[in-house]
């Protein structure tokens, strides 16, 4: 028996006009179609006129380990099957990956759907460098976890683009602040709905315009790469620098305020300011 194919297919991310033509007419073909929310599906179904009762899989994070070999049962059968997320394109920050993953493992065909995605749609208007760009989703909800992810990011030669939550964002942003620098940054909320809002500028600017405000919906937070500074600086320089700040800061601290001011890496001025620490010891 022929196996069907599986259809991973984007939907609209706020504005229901968004769908494409072919994602209308591969829904109305399927045979079965799986989703995060059956209710935000059916909705749509129902916009577009796409009869779709009896043909809704419910598939997400806490049910994928027992839907997913029922889903995989009915490709081997030769049914159709599509997997739309409750916005945007599917397998961004959403559990399609099992399901896509376990179907090329069975020699299943997967085909793409293309159309909306926050993700490129943000980076389209946010006024970021985008030759290059790092996707990181959401950070860890915990702030030790959040703080090692920022971290991670200062080695980035480009910009990073992230989801966050409203309650979580004047932290985030102070977070980033602290550790990459005052970089220019995009705050891009409801993006594609009645509400749409994109806050720009350096991360001070940001900040100040957001501190009061009562920020709701779905938020796409763009980060500028660091710039390209051509700073040379001898080693004579670093540890002048070093032997100022690591009485006050700490060797930690101070590390890190002269890897921001010079774009140095980190990780060596560090193992510079251990040896200054050391020899200092060693001397009194």
């Amino acid at each position: 028996m022929e196996f069907g194919n599986l259809y991973i297919i984007a939907t609209p991310i706020g504005n229901s006009d968004d769908i494409t033509l072919r994602a209308i007419k591969t829904l109305k073909d399927l045979d079965f179609i799986s989703c995060e929310d059956t209710r935000i599906t059916a909705k749509l179904c129902y916009i577009h006129d796409i009869v779709c009762k009896g043909k809704l899989i419910p598939y997400h994070e806490h049910n994928s380990y027992k839907m997913l070999p029922k889903i995989i049962k009915k490709l081997k059968e030769g049914l159709n099957v599509g997997f739309v997320s409750d916005a945007g394109t599917p397998l961004i920050s959403d559990p399609g990956f099992k399901l896509v993953k376990a179907a090329l493992e069975n020699n299943i065909i997967v085909k793409s759907i293309p159309g909306p995605s926050a993700v490129t749609a943000a980076i389209s208007i946010a006024g970021i460098s985008s030759d290059q760009f790092n996707f990181m989703g959401f950070l860890p909800k915990k702030k030790s976890l959040r703080i090692k992810k920022i971290e991670l990011m200062l080695n980035l030669n480009s910009s990073i683009i992230i989801f966050e939550a409203p309650r979580r964002l004047l932290n985030t942003l102070s977070e980033i602040y602290s550790i990459l620098g005052n970089r220019n940054v995009s705050v891009i909320r409801e993006i594609t709905k009645i509400h749409e809002e994109n806050i720009n500028g350096k991360i001070n600017y940001v900040l100040d315009k957001i501190k009061n405000k009562n920020i709701k919906g779905e938020l796409v937070v763009l980060i500028e790469k660091k710039e390209k500074k051509e700073i040379i600086m001898d080693k004579n320089k670093i540890i002048s620098m070093l032997n100022k700040k690591i009485p006050k800061l700490g060797v930690s601290a101070a590390s890190k305020e002269i890897s921001k001011k010079t774009l140095l890496k980190r990780d060596n001025i560090y193992k510079l300011a251990l040896e200054i620490k050391n020899v200092n010891k060693k001397n009194d």
